[in-house]
């Protein structure tokens, strides 16, 4: 229930709008110069039974950098550094805001702001660390929605703790996101890739490329395989840290097994060690790039073969599910990427199938 309260102060009169929960208990004020002005906003906040809720919550007199500060502690997730990084974007942003005042209006304009400005960078290394400068460059739908997603992340972690009634960030859309450009090779950019490869001063590098080939690994996944991980009887890797957080396990193809038995090792050594600091994985990049020149292989990089690997699973009829199941996709709608090429595959069985079903008709 709300009550409008004159007050005459020194400067002149002013009107105080007072909400009360149920009980009679107030949860909320605020002070206009004007009458109407304090009626409007009482009688929109009693409108709304769900802000009416969050100002009688737990964490109604938080702040939300405290918010943030206690959501980053707790955090034990993958990407810590840019969770972090963002959480901290939008700690700058509305930190000196109670929970309760970071409304969806806020968040929409906040989100608008973040898009159009341009962006900061800055090499953090040696005499220019700590120096950032701007660039002629606005922020990608993509990067938004990443942000977008850790303020929703924070909000949920409130709602969780009970210092919130309601997530803000759901009354907000996401930007609409570009799709993704699936490169895969052509079995000739392939052949050529592998001899490339199987010429390489770094003698690993074929296995390594061979490996991301045909068990869709990532890259940082193949980086920290060990031998230990590997079972060699049935031909099998265990991943124990994945992207999506949950372990995942790869089955390993025939050939790639063998050549993977030319390098075996034992226990926890790495299976693509650096030589000079066996504890941490080789740096092949120039190595990977050179092999690219030689096979002429244009617009790939190391993450395209994980994209090959989708790609032929499904050129060979293998269900999204499937490849979902492969690959370690959370979401089945990072798999449906590759829809097109399943829908290849099956109109010419089907093709196939019709023509001799209906040779009668020719």
């Amino acid at each position: 229930m709300a009550t409008i309260r004159k007050i005459q102060r020194q400067s002149g009169v002013v009107y105080k709008a007072i909400i009360k929960d149920r009980f009679g208990v107030q949860i909320k004020s605020k002070t206009f110069p004007r009458k109407t002005d304090a009626k409007i906003w009482a009688d929109r906040i009693e409108s709304d039974q769900n802000a009416i809720d969050a100002y009688g919550s737990k964490g109604a007199k938080m702040t939300f950098s405290e918010l943030v500060k206690e959501y980053v502690l707790q955090w034990h997730g993958k990407d810590f550094i840019n969770q972090q990084r963002r959480a901290m974007y939008w700690s700058n942003e509305f930190g000196k805001y109670q929970l309760d005042e970071v409304n969806a209006d806020k968040i929409r304009a906040a989100l608008n702001v973040l898009q159009s400005e341009k962006i900061k960078v800055g090499n953090g290394r040696g005499k220019t660390a700590g120096i950032t400068k701007t660039i002629n460059k606005t922020r990608s739908n993509t990067t938004v929605n990443r942000y977008r997603a850790v303020l929703s992340a924070i909000f949920n972690y409130a709602f969780k703790q009970g210092y919130i009634t309601l997530n803000p960030v759901k009354r907000t859309s996401s930007l609409p996101m570009p799709r993704g450009r699936v490169r895969y090779l052509s079995d000739v950019e392939r052949e050529r890739l592998l001899d490339a490869c199987q010429k390489s001063e770094w003698p690993r590098l074929y296995l390594l490329v061979m490996m991301a080939m045909t068990t869709g690994m990532r890259k940082s996944e193949l980086l920290q395989l060990t031998w230990a991980d590997i079972d060699f009887d049935n031909g099998l890797a265990f991943l124990h840290d994945t992207k999506n957080g949950e372990p995942r396990v790869c089955p390993i193809p025939a050939p790639t097994l063998t050549e993977i038995k030319r390098f075996r090792g034992v226990g926890a050594a790495l299976v693509f060690p650096s030589q000079l600091k066996p504890d941490q994985p080789f740096e092949f990049k120039k190595h990977w790039q050179k092999a690219l020149d030689e096979a002429n292989v244009q617009d790939f990089v190391f993450h395209s073969l994980r994209h090959d690997f989708c790609s032929s699973l499904a050129m060979h009829g293998a269900t999204l599910a499937e490849i979902a199941e492969l690959a370690g996709h959370k979401d089945l709608q990072t798999t449906k990427r590759y829809t097109h090429l399943s829908v290849k595959h099956k109109q010419k069985i089907a093709e196939e199938v019709m023509q001799k079903v209906l040779k009668y008709r020719v």
